[in-house]
């Protein structure tokens, strides 16, 4: 029986469809639950793996990766994924529901503290507090703070 030959794909036509590189793989684990995976690094701002921990975040092990940790980079270090040559990225888990009920959250306090009279006095405010009171008195008479919102339609990753 005849093999089916495949076809043909230049390097340009896949370089074409993900002109930046190909998206990177999503890390998904095992037990089928919806989960917001995070690869907090401690080399960028210190301290940053203690903070996700206080946020919510929890560490993923390596019995729950879909797959094997080396795969995707990591190496199992004192019950931690981790990644770096001194371990300093570590592969952080939330559940879907709990880190959408936050993003929620920051976008409804984004809305609620947009307008331009909270903004000016805010921008005011920081600058007597910088400059002096002369100055913040200063910016508040004379700024003029515009904002808006728009729709921004994003690009679908597979595409």
């Amino acid at each position: 029986m005849a093999k089916k030959a495949l076809p043909k794909v230049s390097v340009l036509e896949r370089r074409l469809k993900h002109p930046f590189g190909a998206p990177s793989v999503p890390i998904t684990l095992k037990d089928g639950k919806l989960w917001a995976i995070h690869i907090a690094n401690d080399r960028v701002r210190t301290g940053r793996v203690h903070q996700m921990a206080q946020m919510g975040w929890t560490f993923v092990q390596a019995d729950e990766v879909d797959g094997r940790p080396e795969d995707f980079g990591f190496r199992e270090l004192g019950h931690r994924l981790v990644r770096g040559e001194h371990g300093e990225e570590v592969l952080m888990k939330m559940p879907q529901e709990d880190f959408d009920q936050i993003q929620n959250a920051k976008a409804d306090l984004n809305i609620k503290n947009l307008g331009q009279k909270k903004t000016r006095e805010a921008v005011a405010q920081a600058t007597a507090t910088e400059y002096g009171d002369e100055a913040g008195e200063t910016v508040f008479k004379n700024i003029e703070v515009t904002d808006g919102r728009e729709r921004v339609e994003l690009e679908d990753a597979e595409a």
